[in-house]
């Protein structure tokens, strides 16, 4: 499947919840500043072509993953500074059959707020970290491959025996 920004954008906006507080527009654009980001933190190059919005080239599975991670970091910071502004006021929690009221405090909310980001965070530390280990390949093999070996069916320990 071909990774348009707007694709892309749709499954972050789905797996959040599909939350009033942004949108699909919102995600796409979010997406078309921070591709560097995802370069830089991936060591490959990734650019949005300009014609089609196409991300090029198409991210694989666990780097759209990494991609929705960082999003979701963002998304917290956003909750963590909306909240951050609201620390005079309590959040009120209305339950629907019996009338229950509930006042939430703030800050308790901002600390899960933390919480969660913190987590999405290492999540994001770890993926990366895995990634970039699979995506190692060997620079350099020392040995000498060039000499080839003779092997000796008369010797009694088997062993091979350069020229």
């Amino acid at each position: 499947m071909i990774n348009t920004v707007a694709s892309v954008a749709q499954e972050i906006y789905e797996e959040l919840g599909e939350q009033s507080d942004t949108s699909i527009a919102a995600i796409a654009a979010w997406i078309r500043r921070n591709i560097g980001g995802l370069s830089n933190m991936l060591a490959k190059e990734y650019e949005i072509k300009d014609a089609t919005y196409e991300i090029s080239p198409n991210l694989t599975d666990i780097e759209k993953y990494i991609f929705k991670k960082m999003y979701s970091i963002y998304y917290f910071d956003l909750k963590i500074k909306s909240t951050a502004s609201l620390t005079s006021t309590d959040y009120v929690s209305v339950k629907d059959d019996f009338g229950s009221i509930q006042k939430i405090n703030s800050n308790e909310v901002l600390r899960n707020f933390y919480s969660i980001r913190k987590q999405e965070y290492e999540e994001l530390k770890s993926l990366i970290d895995t990634y970039n280990l699979n995506a190692v390949s060997p620079l350099q093999i020392v040995g000498d491959d060039t000499i080839a070996g003779v092997y000796n069916p008369e010797a009694t320990d088997r062993t091979i025996y350069g020229n």
